[in-house]
């Protein structure tokens, strides 16, 4: 033959060869040197693992000149034809071909004659999961009691198809995928010895893509030697697989981590539109995030693993990126694990991605709107905050005890707080505060209750409509949902029972709760909102105008423990205590529960 692929030429000769796996090949060499070797053996693990090569070193070591020996020497005529695949002893039969209870019987025939060149013979069977029924039953008596020189590997790739009978006579060994780091360190190996010049980044790529196995990494090393003249780099690499370089992954990431919309949006269009294949790019940008969440999670081996298997996300290289917090970063993985989710029933394929980089741009955008603050000032906040508070519970108690006559020095007092205070809490200084009524709560939107009634006349169409879209998760989740009416900003309030927690959770999801209000908006013929809720959670089940601005006040007591005053006040529309603090925290009033409602007492 004129040419030997570089997975047969660099196939391991000895022990010491041998990547990864080092159980089995400690275990191995050790029953060589003590006289211990089993007559049966079982390798099962994926492809490309080196079941076979070290099914050959063990007939080596059995029939070396020398042996039996755990350093074969590779020089004698015995380990000269067993590395050439041309000994007599060592009988490798392909258990897919050779399946048939015909050939089992031939191999029970030939046991019975003794080795012609070495002490031992070997019968390496491949793939011995595809053989038949009656095939294993006839190998059974076999495998269970050979002659003294006869010697049994059965190699696997799907463990659990061999019988129990037979597996429980053999000695089992379980093969692993190799890492990225032990791929990479054996091309390099390969190249050195063959004098080629490859990009370390090259060699990388080729060990991401060649799924653990060392074979189909040595195959696709041998592939680019053919495809490219010269000096091979990661573009040409990917370019043989068809995938996106690693830096334009990068910098799209890069871009979408900037809130930069329009220049992610432009690059994504250059990579599809140079045939790049969409589902394959969104898993490699999940990859590429995945090995920054590592290694920003302060994993010393993941984030090591991450810079062996990248070009290295370096801060000067992708600033955007390395700036994400841990939450943001998981944002983003959620995001395109989505988009990819959705492909399978989108046309064209690559609108869940462009849709993904919208989505990402501008929560970053929003982001970048409200700085998150840092711990020292976050805790000064809340100082101050509890002070605040506990001035206002000290107003509140007077105010109760001297009664409605006092409304307006309440108004007086707590526009001394406001303005010594400084801005509210969880809002940027000089934003406009909203007016507090000053009578009663607003009313609901004429007319709310007449669509109310219209859209649960047409109720089953927004089922059916998302059958009809394949959202079968969404119509489910909503099943489990009863509406109760419209509130006076014109949402939707769905209430699930307590038992359906998973469900209101799932719905309440941004894509699906997107595709929900979408849908609604076709039937109800204007853009809608939806607000989910557990049935002890609304006041009352069919009022189609919760009062938003009660709940938002009580809320904002309640941060401080100071909700049991709030409560106590809201129980009248016009009250100076809820007046004071609602001008303080520029809040509104969103609910009115009584005391009995959260078992307080007077």
């Amino acid at each position: 033959m004129s040419y030997l692929s570089l997975y047969r030429k660099y196939r391991p000769q000895t022990f010491e060869d041998v990547v990864g796996q080092e159980p089995v090949v400690r275990t191995l060499r050790n029953a060589l040197q003590r006289g211990r070797v089993a007559h049966a053996y079982m390798f099962s693990g994926p492809r490309g693992t080196g079941k076979t090569s070290l099914a050959r070193l063990l007939a080596k070591g059995l029939n070396c000149r020398q042996g039996p020996t755990a350093e074969p020497c590779n020089v004698c005529s015995n380990c000269q034809l067993i590395s050439d695949g041309f000994a007599m002893d060592v009988v490798e039969i392909d258990g897919a071909s050779n399946r048939g209870i015909d050939e089992i019987r031939d191999l029970r025939e030939n046991v019975r004659f003794a080795p012609t060149e070495g002490g031992y013979k070997v019968y390496i069977i491949d793939e011995v999961h595809m053989l038949t029924t009656d095939a294993f039953n006839a190998l059974l008596k076999t495998l269970e009691e050979p002659p003294e020189y006869v010697v049994f590997v059965l190699a696997t790739t799907e463990a659990h198809k061999v019988p129990q009978t037979i597996a429980s006579r053999c000695q089992r060994f379980e093969f692993h995928n190799f890492t990225t780091e032990q791929v990479v360190a054996r091309l390099q190996q390969v190249v050195k010895a063959e004098g080629l010049d490859v990009e370390p980044a090259a060699l990388g790529l080729i060990g991401r893509h060649a799924g653990g196995g060392m074979r189909d990494a040595l195959a696709l090393l041998d592939q680019a030697v053919s495809f490219q003249d010269g000096p091979i780099e990661e573009r040409h690499i990917a370019e043989l697989l068809g995938v996106v370089p690693e830096e334009q992954i990068g910098r799209l990431l890069n871009h979408i981590a900037g809130s930069e919309g329009l220049a992610a949006l432009t690059l994504l269009h250059e990579i599809i539109s140079s045939g790049a294949d969409v589902q394959q790019l969104t898993k490699d940008c999940i990859t590429f995030l995945r090995e920054l969440m590592l290694a920003k999670a302060g994993k010393a081996k993941a984030a090591a693993a991450a810079q062996g298997q990248t070009a290295g996300i370096k801060a000067e290289d992708w600033p955007n990126l390395n700036s994400l917090t841990m939450e943001r970063t998981l944002s983003l993985i959620d995001l395109l694990a989505g988009a990819l989710n959705d492909m399978r029933w989108v046309s064209p394929v690559w609108l869940p991605l462009e849709m993904a980089v919208i989505r990402s741009a501008e929560e970053e955008s929003q982001g970048q709107a409200h700085p998150v603050k840092g711990p020292q000032a976050e805790a000064a906040e809340v100082s101050q905050l509890a002070e605040r508070i506990q001035r206002l519970e000290k107003l509140v108690s007077e105010l109760m005890a001297r009664g409605g006559d006092a409304g307006l020095s309440a108004d007086k007092e707590a526009g001394g707080l406001a303005e010594s205070a400084g801005p509210r809490a969880g809002v940027e200084a000089g934003e406009p505060q909203p007016e507090t009524p000053a009578a009663s709560p607003r009313q609901p939107h004429a007319g709310r209750q007449e669509e109310f009634e219209a859209l649960l006349a047409k109720w089953n169409d927004v089922s059916e409509k998302l059958r009809q879209e394949r959202q079968a998760p969404v119509e489910a989740f909503l099943r489990e949902s009863k509406p109760v009416g419209f509130d006076e900003d014109g949402r939707l309030l769905l209430v699930f029972p307590r038992a359906m927690e998973f469900h209101k959770v799932s719905l309440e999801q941004p894509r699906n709760r997107d595709v929900l209000e979408r849908v609604l908006a076709q039937v109800v013929e204007r853009p809608i909102e939806v607000v989910c809720h557990f049935e002890d959670e609304v006041p009352e089940a069919h009022d189609p105008s919760p009062k938003v601005e009660e709940e938002a006040a009580a809320e904002a007591l309640g941060k401080a423990d100071g909700a049991k005053a709030a409560k106590q006040a809201a129980d009248e529309s016009v009250n100076p205590a809820l007046d004071a603090a609602l001008k303080i925290f520029g809040g509104t009033v969103q609910e009115v529960r009584h005391e009995s409602e959260r078992g307080w007492s007077t």
